[in-house]
This record gives C-alpha cells, structure tokens and sequence, in this order.
C-alpha cells in the first residue's frame, strides 16, 4: 500500500523551518567568522585567502594570538548573531567596537587581518543545510 501525503503535516514542517532555519544559518556564519581567530586567518576558500599578518613585535612572556588583545578576546567576544534573523535579513557582524572594521578591511594603517566577510566556503555550508532541510520536507 502507498504512503500517502500529508499536505497539512509538510505546511507545519516548512512552517517550523521557515520560523527556525534563519537562525541557524546565522549561527553557520557567526561560528564561521569565529574560526578565523583559531585559524588566524579568513576562510574565503579563494587562492586570496592568507593567514592574518603577523605582529610587527611579538608581545614579552606569554605569547598569545593575533587580534587578541593581552588575552581579553574582546573583538571575538563582540561577534553576533543579531536576534530575529528572517529570510530577509541574517545580520551577524562585530557590534560595540569601532575598530573592527579596521582590522577587517586594513585601514587607517592597521594591517589587514580579515574575520568577517563573503566566503565560497560558508555558502556551501549554508546551501547544504538548506538543501538537507528540503530533503527532509520532501
């Protein structure tokens, strides 16, 4: 005997992905851009994608990584998943720190060490989620 389809049942279902999966495409990205201070380095998946540069003067005594700041963490620490991520908008970025952009893009003199951006790599994380979660609809 054939299974039958249940419209109502699958309605729910991409209802609750609807409501669900923004935020966890957000925290894809936010975990991803977090990577890149364990990486020391921004994952684009380009042949541009280098290690962060490295410090001009290493700090005395214990050595810590780069964009750490005498091991407080908090550019990292700044980094968010913005609350009621849609599909229309997923905002997640470094929030109270004026000179993470900075760092970001290498201005105002500060050496480039990139965190945050397009990456080939985290759209094929996002596109497989996605695509797992319409498998499982269908």
């Amino acid at each position: 005997m054939a299974k039958q389809f249940n419209f109502k049942a699958k309605i729910k279902q991409f209802q609750k992905i609807n409501r669900t999966l923004p935020k966890r495409v957000g925290n894809v990205a936010l975990n991803h851009f977090l990577e890149s201070w364990d990486n020391e380095g921004f994952s684009d998946g380009s042949i541009n994608s280098d290690p962060w540069a490295k410090r001009d003067k290493e700090p005395k005594g214990k050595k810590r990584k780069i964009l750490i700041g005498k091991g407080t963490g908090i550019l990292k620490g700044s980094m968010k998943l913005i609350p009621g991520a849609t599909f229309k908008k997923i905002a997640v970025g470094s929030y109270g720190i004026k000179y993470a952009s900075r760092h970001n893009r290498g201005l105002d003199g500060m050496k480039k060490r990139q965190f945050i951006g397009k990456s080939r790599i985290l759209d094929k994380k996002i596109k497989q989620m996605i695509r797992n979660e319409m498998k499982k609809l269908l």
